[in-house]
């Protein structure tokens, strides 16, 4: 497990439902072969772009199941991210994973019954490790959306030994402070992976090999551009899609920073995957057809391709 690693672009899948509601599992083999057809052969599902906190434990569990199915021997990982807001059915969710042949798990804290100190937090995550202690386990570090908010190489430095399979980070937060320090401190012996999209190019100066994002699901082709660029020390090149990149976060932030938006832009440019989930606000058609002129005006759809 030590050896475990996840490498380049990571995909947070959406989650495809019917046009009420209902979760449908049929756009995942061809959602999946676009994705590898970008370059993009990992995925981590359940998440904050999958929706996970909106589904069902029976949903969670058809979903993974799917991804795991679709994903054998073409998909290089499949992480199942298992956090609730209780334990119990953390612990349900992570034992499940290890049943279906998942590559790795993730889990948040509990968000509304917060772990107050760092050694509540390990704590916690202990419990998880020790319910599928043959799977690696990455702690999912989102203090925008959970509230817990820990400096992560004094959390790493307190789960040294506590937390048996724990094998590194989701780091979903801006603070490159923060990643830089736990990189520094902890980076030979955990793995850091970086999940705020726009900050892409600037993370691998801190040392990251892999990220985890929802915008890999419709630009994996230029985001491993600005990988392949950076790696030949063409600081430029990465720039350049970098920039781009930045071009297209604007846009979507003018329509709401959320997963409907973004999920209209899956539709507009690889695959629909139906509408999203109370209380996230669906895409109207008009705001929908406003999106598709901005983003062709700015060479969106020539850009990921």
């Amino acid at each position: 497990m030590g050896d475990f690693k996840l490498k380049g672009l990571v995909a947070a899948p959406f989650t495809p439902f019917h046009e009420n509601g209902d979760l449908n599992l049929t756009p995942i083999e061809p959602y999946m072969n676009l994705l590898l057809a970008d370059g993009v052969k990992s995925v981590f599902i359940c998440g904050t772009t999958g929706e996970g906190p909106s589904m069902t434990l029976p949903e969670r569990k058809s979903l993974a199941e799917k991804w795991v199915q679709v994903g054998k021997d073409k998909l290089d990982a499949v992480v199942v991210h298992v956090g609730c807001g209780n334990l119990r059915e953390t612990i349900e969710l992570a034992k499940h994973a290890k049943e279906i042949g998942a590559s790795a798990i993730a889990s948040i804290p509990s968000v509304f019954f917060k772990p107050k100190t760092i050694d509540l937090l390990v704590d916690y995550m202990r419990e998880i490790s020790l319910a599928a202690p043959d799977l690696p386990l990455y702690y999912y570090h989102i203090p925008g959306l959970t509230g817990t908010d820990f400096p992560m190489d004094d959390f790493l430095g307190a789960a040294k030994g506590r937390v048996p399979s724990l094998r590194g980070i989701k780091f979903g937060d801006p603070n490159l402070i923060n990643f830089g320090h736990a990189s520094e401190r902890f980076g030979h012996e955990y793995q850091m992976c970086f999940s705020k999209d726009e900050l892409l190019l600037p993370s691998m100066t801190f040392g990251s090999e892999a990220f985890v994002g929802s915008t890999y699901n419709f630009c994996g082709k230029p985001c491993n551009r600005v990988i392949a660029a950076f790696k030949n020390k063409d600081l430029e090149g990465a720039q350049k899609d970098q920039f781009k990149f930045l071009a297209m976060v604007k846009i979507i932030v003018q329509y709401g920073l959320n997963v409907a938006t973004q999920k209209a832009m899956m539709s507009l440019s690889r695959i629909d995957l139906g509408p999203t989930r109370a209380p996230i606000p669906n895409t109207s058609a008009e705001q929908k057809e406003a999106l598709k002129k901005d983003l062709t005006e700015m060479g969106y759809f020539e850009w990921i391709n």
